[in-house]
């Protein structure tokens, strides 16, 4: 018997295009609705974990929403301070 010659096996991570789809989304959130950015970025981090993938679109989706998330938050709150600051005359 002859043995037929098979082609060699192809190492390497095969890319999540429904991650990848989340990353790019995730970030886009990220400068319009952060809070749901961090959801949409972390689900995709997770869906990259499972697959074995460094994504760093994730992670920078991910960064981005937290800090401006911190930002919108401080700045809601300094708009309630200055609103409860002022005095009224009556």
């Amino acid at each position: 018997m002859t043995e037929t010659p098979t082609a060699p096996a192809v190492e390497g991570a095969v890319q999540d295009p429904q991650a990848n789809t989340l990353a790019i989304v995730g970030l886009v959130l990220a400068f319009v609705v952060p809070p749901i950015g961090i959801i949409v970025s972390a689900i995709a981090a997770s869906k990259a974990g499972k697959a074995g993938l460094d994504s760093k679109l994730t992670k920078w989706g991910l960064s981005l929403s937290i800090i401006f998330t911190v930002l919108y938050l401080v700045l809601v709150g300094l708009g309630v301070w200055a609103a409860l600051s002022v005095p009224t005359t009556m």
